[in-house]
């Protein structure tokens, strides 16, 4: 029987993914320091533009589902990863504030078009029967991308400077991704079986009430996620942290996310997504807490590091998994585009409200919203489970 260890298209998926996040996702966080230095635009200035990145991403994600259910997935997600190609490399010819923007408007189409949602929507289409097997192999993975662009920005901007390490992302997506994600669509459609036809059931009022609910969780925990990737940096900053040891915690997150999702993947198969899930959203907002204590000694935001990424993994490979139990499989990137889309402007309005936040009185609001929404969100789900 084959498993997502042996599944060799979803191995390149997995590759695939690990390169185009940390390119087109990861990259903004990991820059931003090096773009105000260099620019001198506000941190609000420079948020505003990912966040219209993370807009356009979320408008985009609906569609780019329905593409996939219709089998469109090797045009779709190798267009994406060209147009995230030429995007970086405008990105290092800028010189004015409207053209960063207009450039992180297009890369909105191309971050919808190429990371996770399309993936999910992909692998719930052709590998129903595997699919918790392949997604937990897929974001288990792929938990690295972060660690990848932090720690390979920073050492290649310290010898060819932060273009040199844009070009050098521009290279991965040509030279490695395009060809896994051609190879890996082309064989997942080739093996896929269509599904046979669902009968139509009457509106559950209780289904439609989780709807909402679980809607509602994703958005709020979008928001303090969002915060924490596009801020992280900083913010570690304004509570005294070093900039080498800032970056070191950054990477931390990373290697954190990994430890959370391979846990959850050698869990029972049996496993209660909904109230593990929880589990991870209050233990973000045990980690935003900590933070507050980085002043007092970088330990802290060690701490925060490995129990933010330890639990924003465990939560976050069962997002899928929780969608497709209580909607199903079929039609799915439709269904995930439809739950995912106010998730989606949460998370783009997460940077500009934190840098706004910010910029009105420090980070110490921001780090209170964070721990906020986080334990909003995981009563929410708790509330989900208790229906």
């Amino acid at each position: 029987m084959r498993t997502a260890l042996t599944d060799v298209p979803i191995l390149a998926l997995t590759a695939s993914q690990i390169v185009v996040s940390a390119a087109l996702y990861y990259l903004f966080p990991a820059m931003v320091l090096l773009w105000r230095a260099e620019f001198g635009w506000s941190f609000g200035q420079l948020m505003g533009a990912f966040s219209l990145a993370l807009v356009v991403q979320g408008v985009v994600a609906k569609y780019s589902g329905r593409l996939i259910d219709r089998g469109f997935a090797t045009v779709s997600m190798s267009f994406g990863a060209v147009l995230g190609a030429a995007c970086l490399a405008m990105i290092t010819q800028v010189h004015a504030i409207w053209q960063f923007y207009a450039i992180w408007c297009v890369m909105g189409l191309a971050m919808g078009l190429t990371l996770y949602e399309s993936v999910f929507a992909l692998v719930i289409r052709t590998r129903d029967k595997t699919a918790r097997g392949c997604i937990s192999l897929i974001t288990l993975v792929s938990g690295f991308a972060s660690s990848l662009a932090f720690l390979l920005t920073a050492s290649i901007s310290d010898v060819l400077g932060w273009r040199g390490a844009v070009w050098l992302m521009v290279g991965l997506l040509v030279m490695v991704n395009v060809p896994l994600v051609s190879y890996a669509t082309t064989r997942l459609e080739g093996d896929r079986k269509a599904f046979p036809t669902e009968p139509v059931q009457a509106a559950d009022p209780r289904g439609r009430a989780r709807f909402w609910l679980l809607t509602s969780a994703f958005s709020l925990s979008a928001l303090g996620i969002g915060i924490v990737v596009s801020h992280l940096l900083p913010l570690l900053a304004s509570l005294g942290v070093t900039s080498s040891t800032a970056v070191l915690a950054a990477s931390l997150v990373g290697a954190a996310q990994v430890a959370g999702r391979l846990l959850m993947t050698l869990g029972t198969r049996d496993a209660r997504v909904t109230g593990v899930a929880a589990l991870g959203l209050a233990g973000m907002a045990v980690a935003a807490a900590a933070l507050l204590f980085a002043w007092v000694s970088p330990a802290f935001a060690f701490a925060f590091a490995v129990l933010h990424g330890f639990s924003y993994g465990l939560s976050s490979i069962l997002r899928p998994l929780i969608i497709r139990e209580i909607l199903g499989a079929r039609n799915f990137g439709s269904l995930q585009g439809a739950v995912m889309g106010p998730a989606f402007l949460a998370f783009a309005a997460a940077p500009f409200v934190a840098a706004i936040l910010a910029d009105a009185g420090g980070y110490m609001p921001v780090i209170l919203l964070c721990a906020a929404v986080q334990t909003l969100g995981a009563a929410l789900l708790l509330q989900i489970k208790r229906r």
